[in-house]
Parts: structure tokens; sequence; C-alpha cells
């Protein structure tokens, strides 16, 4: 006997089932092999990346604590009151201002406060001094991280983002047609692609930025240097000054005020700028235009004190008790350098600042000794050059 259409429909029922779930595992067989070598493929890059990224994270960590614990430590160095989160986001700029490299800190550190030793016969620059010269405020720093935070972000910075190359194959491979039936169970792309990554190790992303510390501009001699040439004395103004001085034994100190007042001018006309000078109770006053920035103003107002002082000292004057009253008066008011990096840096008649002092260097005199002004102490001071070590 035959079999009945029901019995032939089910044979070919079951063929037929059995060919769609064979064509459907050979299609889920191609995606599971993409995704295993997507998946292998992404091992050595997620290693070499996670290497990397612990590397620079550690090595930020370490040194960054090493940094607070050397400046940062308490109010005797900053000179402020600091919190924890504070002191890290200091370490952490001054860390990234010298090239994220421990060593020059302190070799910056130690060059000038030999520099300030040698040229200056001073024991005053100390850590304090130095964290003067390179920030803005410290007391201003706004920052909550703390040193896992910013340094995990530090080291993504640095590092860069993470391998994509497996989450670009999943994406594709997730465009792939499966066949998904109900002979077939569908794959569980995020859970693989989660185990995955998971298996990786990759560090975490952390969002936000390194905290805003405004710091000062590192020290550039060259700069320096080209503000001095620039509004240097021409050989005509010293020797005008010289006779001058030259003319009376004694300068009142309206006659000082009245050299420095035609020194400032001089250098003005040298800048371009169009303002005056004055005396207004004692202090200099500048009337400046609307648009002039500050930073020329300063820079003008520096040229103009060095030159002050390099007359007086052209004319053996400098010890005068006038002239000391004015130029400190004036010093008091002018944007000092910070300490260079090295005593052969510094600039006859230039202002420095060694922390909360401020000194003007006049040059060395016939002795080859140091003339130096303590704008602090309001009296001249010449002391002997130590030897170099």
């Amino acid at each position: 006997m035959g079999l009945s259409g029901f019995q032939m429909l089910a044979i070919g029922g079951g063929k037929a089932a059995e060919v769609i779930r064979e064509t459907e595992n050979k299609r889920k067989d191609g995606i599971k092999n993409a995704l295993f070598k997507s998946i292998e493929d992404s091992v050595a890059p997620a290693a070499e990346y996670r290497q990397k990224h612990l590397l620079v994270k550690n090595k930020a960590k370490e040194d960054i604590e090493s940094l607070i614990s050397t400046y940062f430590t308490d109010e005797t160095l900053t000179g402020v009151e600091l919190s924890r989160p504070q002191k890290v986001a200091a370490a952490q700029a001054l860390y990234s201002k010298y090239g994220y490299n421990r060593e020059k800190v302190d070799n910056a550190y130690q060059s000038r406060y030999i520099a300030s030793k040698k040229a200056l016969g001073s024991d005053k620059f100390n850590t304090m001094s130095f964290l003067n010269s390179e920030f803005q405020s410290l007391k201003n720093i706004d920052s909550n991280m703390d040193l896992d935070t910013v340094t995990s972000i530090l080291a993504q910075n640095k590092v860069g983002a993470a391998p994509t190359g497996f989450k670009s194959s999943m994406a594709l491979i997730k465009e792939m047609d499966q066949g998904q039936s109900i002979f077939t169970d569908p794959i569980n792309y995020d859970s693989v692609q989660s185990k995955a990554q998971a298996s990786f190790g990759l560090p975490k992303v952390v969002e936000g930025e390194l905290p805003i510390v405004p710091v000062k501009p590192r020290y550039d001699h060259n700069k320096v240097i080209d503000e001095v040439q620039k509004y240097r004395m021409n050989e005509s103004t010293i020797k005008k000054n010289q006779d001058a001085l030259k003319k009376a034994d004694t300068w009142k100190v309206s006659d000082w005020r009245g050299n420095y007042k035609d020194l400032s001018n001089a250098a003005i006309d040298a800048s371009g700028l169009k303002y005056d000078v004055q005396f207004v109770n004692g202090q200099t006053v500048f009337s400046l235009p609307g648009d002039v920035k500050d930073k020329e103003r300063r820079i003008v107002e520096r040229a103009a004190l060095r030159n002050f002082v390099i007359g007086a000292v052209a004319g053996n004057r400098y010890t005068d008790s006038n002239f000391i009253q004015v130029a400190n008066g004036i010093a008091a008011n002018v944007e000092a350098l910070p300490i260079p990096d090295n005593e052969n840096q510094y600039v006859p008649g230039m202002l420095y600042e060694q922390g909360k002092y401020k000194v003007i260097y006049g040059g060395l005199d016939t002795s080859n000794k140091p003339i130096l002004i303590d704008v602090n102490a309001m009296q001249p001071s010449v002391q002997t050059l130590p030897p170099n070590p």
C-alpha cells in the first residue's frame, strides 16, 4: 500500500526543514568564524594598549606623588593651604609643564637656586620662590579629582583611545544575515561583545578633562635679550645722562624722578605705544590708551626701570639714598622676571623675583662684585660672588 498524501507532505516537510537547518547552521558557522577571527585579531592590540596605558598611568602616579611630597606637602612650602585635590592638580600641571619628566622639575629648581646663590649671593630662593615662579595662583586651583582619576585621564591623553577594530568588526558582523527562523536560535551579539571586551582587560574610559591650572611661561632668555636690545639706551642718551650726573654732587628726589621720566618716555617711544609717565603721590603712573595690552605695558615698565638703574650704575651713583628711594618706589609697581636658569643669564639693571622678594641686579662693579638693590630692604648691597664649585 502506498503512502498517504499526509505522510508524503510530512516526509517532504521534514527534508525541507533539514535543508533549511543545514543552510542556516552553515551561515551561522560563517558568522561565528568571523566573530572568533575578530576576537583573535583584537587580542594583541588590546594587550599592547593595556600595557602602554598602565605604564604611563603608574609612572605618572609615582612621579606626581613624589612631586607632592617634595613641593606641596604643607603651607610652609606652598605659602597657602591646599586640599589634596589641589595638590594633585598643581603637581600634575608642573609635571606636564616639564614634559612629564620628574627630573626636569628638580633640575629647574636646583639651577635657579644655584643661579640665585651665585649671581645674587642670596639664600632667599626656596620652594615657595620656585612655585611662585611657576604658577599664577595656587590658592585659586579649582579641582576635586583624585590622583587615580587624574592619572587615568593623563594616560588616555598620552596613549590615545583604545583600539576600535573589534567594535568596528562587530558592527559589520551584526549586519550579516544569519537567517533567523524557528529552526535555529539567533546569535546574541551584545553578549559576545561584552564578554570579549571584558577578556581584553582594557582600562575603563574616564570622562572629563584634566584640571585647568594657570601656570607662568617658562623663562625664555632669548626673549629677554630681544627686549633688552629693543629698549636699550643709545650712546648719546647714556652720555647725556652721565653729563647730567656730573654737574651736581647730589641729586634730589625730584631730579631722579625727572631722569626716570625721560628714560621712560624714551622706552615708550621705542615701543611705539602712546602714553605718558607721571608721578602721583610718589608713585609712577602710566596713562594708557584702552587698547594697550597689559603685557606690552609690563615690558616697557621693566625696560624703563632697567635703563634708569644702568644710568645710575654707569655714573657710580647707585648708592645715592635718593636714587634708592625712587628706584624702590618704581620697582614696587614693576613686574619682575623670574630667576634665570643660570647665573650667566642675569641682565644688568633687571628686576628679578625670588618668591615674595624683589631684587635689582645692577651688574658687576669695578671689583667684579655684584651690585644688588634689595627692593624690600630699601638699601643697596654689594656682595662677593662665591667661587664656582
